[in-house]
């Protein structure tokens, strides 16, 4: 009798409780699906968020740029000082401390088609602040041609040098001129004619004419080649050469060989003869040797450079300077870190005069 009663009050309990608690249950399952799909849209939107930027990332990657400053405006430069000592023979010793170079280049990507370039400068020999250069170069980089114009170094020199003071070619064709110029270049070639001021006083005009050609080989060897029809108005101390009327060509071959950490310099320019100036020439030769120096990369380098009949060109132009008749430079150059480096260097000079000096060079280098 009692296990009976206890069965019927059990299932009597079970079965007035069981629709409340399907109802509860029901309920939650319904708030399960409504929070689901409330996560599945958000999650959806954000997904075409994503995809829409990522569209216009790869869009605005395709598109040229015209950019702003920081993206299409470079600018760097250089600052060297130099403590120096020069003995000459017959003279009192000379020593300074003195900021032998200042540069300040800016350059800018006007398009994919115009490049613009400045070069502000300041030598210790000039003493003054000048700008330099100033070109424009017409040319896309899938493109072997393009057009420079503006003022710019003529590339007549080339100038190969590993040592610190420069050979004595740059005494005469370190010039910077306004010149037209069209080039053309791959990985092997480099071809450039142009037309350069006349700068000679009363007579301006763009009447001297320049080739030059280069050539570079897998094997690490350079050759290259030029000419100009004139540099009696256009070139170091024959800018100044206001009673010289005839006009002095000139000519360049240049070698360089570079095998691992070895580089090896030539460049030979012979001048045309003049009636004031001979017939002067100049040979230039060079080394240069990577390596570690006091546990930091530097460079042993050998400079030599003679000229040849030269000995005029300082009494023509009526300059107070003599090219000398050779120079020799040897020394080193370590890394002072990233962008820095320190040079030591001895310099012979043997003037036409039978004057000499001797040349004691430590050269602070910086970049930016």
């Amino acid at each position: 009798m009692k296990k009976t009663t206890i069965a019927t009050l059990v299932s009597v309990a079970m079965t007035s409780t069981t629709p409340a608690f399907a109802t509860d249950v029901a309920k939650e399952l319904a708030a399960m699906k409504a929070r689901i799909a409330q996560l599945e849209a958000q999650l959806a939107a954000q997904q075409e968020t994503t995809q829409t930027l990522e569209q216009k990332t790869e869009a605005q990657a395709a598109t040229p740029s015209n950019g702003g400053f920081a993206e299409n405006v470079s600018v760097g430069g250089e600052v060297t000082l130099l403590a120096q000592q020069v003995e000459t023979d017959g003279e009192n010793s000379v020593g300074d401390v003195l900021v032998d170079t200042f540069e300040l280049e800016i350059a800018a990507d006007i398009n994919e088609n115009v490049k613009v370039s400045t070069l502000i400068e300041y030598l210790s020999a000039d003493e003054k602040l000048d700008l330099a250069e100033a070109y424009v170069v017409i040319g896309s980089e899938d493109n072997p041609l393009s057009f420079t114009l503006g003022k710019a170094a003529h590339p007549l020199l080339v100038g190969d040098s590993a040592a610190f003071t420069d050979p004595i070619a740059f005494d005469i064709f370190d010039a910077k001129e306004g010149l037209a110029m069209l080039s053309y270049q791959n990985e092997m070639i480099q071809l450039d004619t142009y037309v350069l001021n006349n700068s000679a006083e009363g007579n301006e005009g763009l009447d001297t004419f320049g080739l030059n050609f280069g050539t570079t080989f897998s094997n690490g060897v350079s050759l290259g080649a030029g000419y100009v029809t004139d540099v009696a108005n256009t070139a170091g101390p024959f800018s100044e050469l206001g009673g010289l009327t005839e006009k002095i060509d000139a000519w360049r071959v240049n070698a360089l060989v570079e095998a691992n950490d070895l580089a090896l310099f030539a460049e030979y320019i012979q001048l045309g003869r003049s009636n004031l100036a001979g017939e002067p020439s100049i040979l230039h030769l060079g080394a240069g040797y990577g390596t570690q120096i006091l546990g930091a990369d530097g460079t042993l380098f050998l400079g030599y450079s003679e000229s040849d009949e030269a000995e005029d060109i300082d009494n023509v132009a009526g300059i107070d300077y003599e090219l000398p008749e050779k120079r020799v430079a040897l020394g080193v150059t370590r890394s002072l870190g990233e962008n820095a480096e320190v040079t030591a260097e001895y310099v012979r000079e043997e003037a036409y005069s039978d004057t000499d000096s001797d040349i004691l060079n430590v050269a602070v280098t910086t970049t930016f």
